[in-house]
C-alpha cells in the first residue's frame, strides 16, 4: 500500500465523484486482494485510497459491494485482454490454450485476480444480488467459450463428439484447478494446472487434413 500523505479534506474535494469513486475501487482491489476480503474494513479501504470513511459509505454499502465493483473492473483489465488474445490466435485449439495460459498464469496479477473471485464465490454463496451478478457473468463466460469451439469446429481443430458436453467439461476443470491453483499453500501450482487443461486439450479429437493440407486447417 502506498506510504503518501494522507490528503486533506480540502483536496479530497476536487475529485469529481466517478473519480473518487474509482479511486476506492482500486484501493480496495490491491487491500482485498491481499488481506482477503474478511480481513478487510472500510477504513482499510478508506487509508488506501487517501479519502475518508465517510467517502467510502457514501459511495458503497460495505465491503461486498466494493468487491462487486472490483469485479467489474477485473473483467475490463483482466479478462477481456486474455479473451482478446484468444480471438486472435490461429485457431480454434489454440485460441482456448491462450484461454487457459491467460487465465491461469504463474503471475502476482493472476493470483490477484482469482484471489478477488473466490471471495466474491463466497459472498454470492449467501446473497441473492451477488448470485445473480455472478450468474451473468459466468453467462458471458459460457459465452466465450462455446465461441471457442464453434470457431474450432468451423477450422476443423475441435471436433468433438458433443460441443456441449466438452464445453460443460472443460469449465468445470477449468474452475476446479484455478481454484485449487491458487490457494494459499495448496499443493497445486498453476503450471500443473496448466498441463493438466492443455493434457485435457490434446485429448479432444480435430478433424483430419486432407491431403497436402496443414493440421487444424481442414474444414
Amino acid at each position: 500500500m502506498s506510504g503518501a500523505r494522507a490528503k486533506q479534506a480540502s483536496e479530497r474535494s476536487r475529485h469529481p465523484t466517478e473519480v473518487r469513486r474509482q479511486l476506492i475501487v482500486e484501493a480496495a482491489r490491491s487491500v482485498i486482494a491481499e488481506r482477503g476480503l474478511f480481513a478487510t474494513s472500510v477504513r482499510d479501504i478508506a487509508a488506501a485510497g487517501d479519502v475518508s470513511i465517510g467517502t467510502v459509505t457514501y459511495h458503497f454499502t460495505g465491503i461486498a459491494d466494493i468487491l462487486a465493483e472490483v469485479l467489474v473492473g477485473e473483467m475490463d483489465s483482466f479478462y477481456a485482454p486474455v479473451i482478446a488474445a484468444a480471438t486472435a490466435a490461429p485457431d480454434g485449439r489454440a485460441a482456448l490454450a491462450e484461454i487457459v495460459d491467460g487465465f491461469i498464469a504463474s503471475t502476482p496479477r493472476a493470483r490477484e485476480h482469482w484471489v478477488l473471485w473466490l471471495d466474491f464465490w463466497t459472498l454470492s454463496a449467501h446473497d441473492p444480488g451477488h448470485a445473480s451478478r455472478q450468474s451473468e457473468i459466468y453467462q458471458r463466460w459460457h459465452a466465450d467459450v462455446q465461441a471457442v469451439f464453434e470457431r474450432g469446429r468451423a477450422d476443423g481443430s475441435l471436433r468433438p463428439d458433443s460441443a456441449e458436453d466438452a464445453i460443460a467439461e472443460f469449465m468445470a476443470i477449468f474452475d476446479g484447478n484455478a481454484a485449487q491453483a491458487y490457494l494459499p499453500g495448496a499443493d497445486l501450482r498453476p503450471a500443473e494446472a496448466r498441463k493438466r487443461l492443455h493434457r485435457w486439450i490434446d485429448r479432444l479429437p480435430r478433424e483430419a487434413p486432407r491431403a497436402g493440407e496443414p493440421a487444424g486447417q481442414a474444414g
